[in-house]
Parts: structure tokens; C-alpha cells; sequence
């Protein structure tokens, strides 16, 4: 990212939607984690200034940054997936030692329409996908499938035809699968790696997902259930004071209190569904005649 030769590494953030980076220090070690930056110092964002801290710009949620040189100028421009399920492309006008990035964001089309793939959580990457030389985008998304935008404009100013879908919505959805079972298939929130895996000269896709697993079976005794539905009276209860209590700072803090511990003692009696991410591998089929849309599996 800083030119210096070590690879680095970048992450998102779900709230506020900041964008990190661990600067590479050489035999597998980073530096702390700082906040990249835009031309006015602000932490990188792919939404606009905030109204209030309670207040967030859609645009600014479940950040998945890809970085890349978008526009062929020779440094990293930042690519950010949010919850919305748009890309938002920032600029770099800081140069390949020292990013800085434009205040400017431009919302990626496709089509002549703004992208948004299906359940929100867009995850992008820039590669080459169909051998023609240009680089095109691909996202996760939060239904659990995966989307190719072909571009139709140039490898260094890049235009997108309508998404063609690589890989159809999650079957496992987000029902859990059973305790100590396996799931049908990716989960939700899919966010994909495209390389070639297997060397022979076109790109395969890793996907990774966000599924849940039934917890393990507890049985209890009566004193235990008996319990557990004086606990779960005693939690909507305590819902409503607190729904009650409006901006009333003070009493909200101490309803919330007791709201978690009373949820903390259900979780015993009751645990909740284990969440999972998995990664999948699909290897592409060369395709005889179309590379647009190559068949994966």
C-alpha cells in the first residue's frame, strides 16, 4: 500500500465503516493497526460526514475495502463494499508512498445503474476474469451469491455491463444446520479471492461466508425450564422499560444492565446458534466458446 516493498495488510469495519491498515514489516510481521486518511485528514470512509454518531450514512456500514489501481495511475485506489450493497470507488491522490484519499466518492454503475447486489453486504474485488485483458468486478453479496460485472470500457477507466450471477443465493440461507453437522453450501454475506488455484491459467474462486450451527442439545431439569420462561418474561419486561425510557441516558444505561444480565443467564440455560465462516473453493470450467460467463463449480 506505502510502496515499500512489504506486502500489507487493509480490513473494513462494520461501525463507523473506517478503513485500517497494518503496515508490513518483512518476515511476517505488522505494524499497529492506523486509520488510512482522506485528503483532509478524516479516517477513510466510504460514506459522507455523519450527521450525528447516531446518524450513519448506509454507505458507511459493513465496509469490505478491496484496494487497487483503478485508474492506472500507479497507486492503490480503494474500492468499498457496504451494507447497502453498493461499491463506492475513492481515488488516490496522495501517490503510491503516501495514500491519501480523494473526498470525492462515486457510487460504481453497472448497466447505467448503480450497483446493489442482493442482500446488501457487497464485497468487491478488481481482476481480470474472462482473459480479455481488462479487469473486471466481481462482489459477494448478502443473499449468498456472487456477481461478475464485465468491464466494457477500458482496463484503466473501467465501465461495467449489467452483473451476470456466478454463483446463485445461499440454498443453506440462514437457517442453522445441526449441531455437529455440515452446512448444504456457502452461507450469507459471501466474500470472494479470485486467483487460480489450481495453475491452469484461469481464476477460481474462494468464497468465504457467514452460516450458523445449532447449538448442542441441553436438557434440562423442571426447576432449569421453569426458570428459563421466568427469565425470558422477566427479558421482554425489561424490553419494554427500556423502550420506555427514550433518551433518557441515565435509566437506559441501568435498563440495559439488567437486560444483559438476564440474557446472559438465558444463554446458559438456552445457548444461542453458533456462527461459522467457511471458505469455499469453486474451480472454473474453461469455457470453449463465451469467457463471460464461464461455468464454476
Amino acid at each position: 500500500m506505502d510502496g515499500d516493498g512489504h506486502l500489507d495488510m487493509i480490513t473494513g469495519h462494520y461501525w463507523p465503516g473506517d478503513i485500517f491498515l497494518f503496515r508490513g514489516e518483512g518476515e511476517n510481521r505488522f505494524a499497529a493497526m492506523e486509520n488510512l486518511k482522506d485528503e483532509t485528514g478524516r479516517n477513510l470512509n466510504g460514506g459522507a460526514p455523519w450527521d450525528d454518531d447516531k446518524t450513519p450514512r448506509m454507505e458507511s456500514l459493513a465496509a469490505a475495502p478491496y484496494a487497487t489501481d483503478f485508474d492506472g495511475d500507479g497507486d492503490y485506489d480503494m474500492l468499498i463494499g457496504n451494507i447497502r450493497g453498493s461499491i463506492t470507488y475513492m481515488e488516490n491522490v496522495g501517490g503510491p508512498k503516501e495514500p491519501r484519499f480523494s473526498t470525492e466518492r462515486t457510487l460504481l454503475e453497472a448497466g447505467g445503474e448503480t450497483i446493489k447486489v442482493p442482500g446488501g453486504d457487497a464485497g468487491p474485488v478488481f481482476e481480470d476474469w474472462n482473459k480479455d485483458g481488462k479487469r473486471d468486478l466481481l462482489s459477494g453479496a448478502g443473499d449468498g451469491s456472487v456477481w461478475f460485472f464485465k468491464n466494457v470500457g477500458a482496463d484503466d477507466a473501467p465501465h461495467f455491463a449489467e452483473g451476470v450471477e456466478l454463483l446463485e443465493k445461499s440454498s443453506q440461507g440462514w437457517k442453522s444446520y445441526p449441531h455437529g453437522g455440515a452446512p448444504k453450501g456457502p452461507g450469507m454475506r459471501t466474500k470472494v479471492c479470485v486467483t487460480d488455484v489450481d495453475g491452469d491459467g484461469w481464476v477460481d474462486l474462494l468464497v468465504g461466508d457467514y452460516v450458523q450451527e445449532e447449538p448442542a442439545p441441553i436438557e434440562l431439569t423442571e426447576e432449569q425450564a421453569a426458570r428459563l420462561e421466568e427469565l425470558k418474561e422477566e427479558r421482554d419486561r425489561v424490553r419494554e422499560e427500556l423502550t420506555a425510557a427514550g433518551d433518557d441516558e441515565e435509566a437506559s444505561a441501568k435498563i440495559a444492565e439488567r437486560y444483559g444480565k438476564i440474557y446472559e443467564e438465558i444463554r446458559e440455560l438456552e445457548p444461542p446458534d453458533i456462527p461459522h465462516g467457511f471458505v469455499w473453493y469453486y474451480r472454473r470450467v474453461p469455457p470453449k466458446d463465451d469467457a463471460v460467463g464461464a461455468v464454476i463449480r
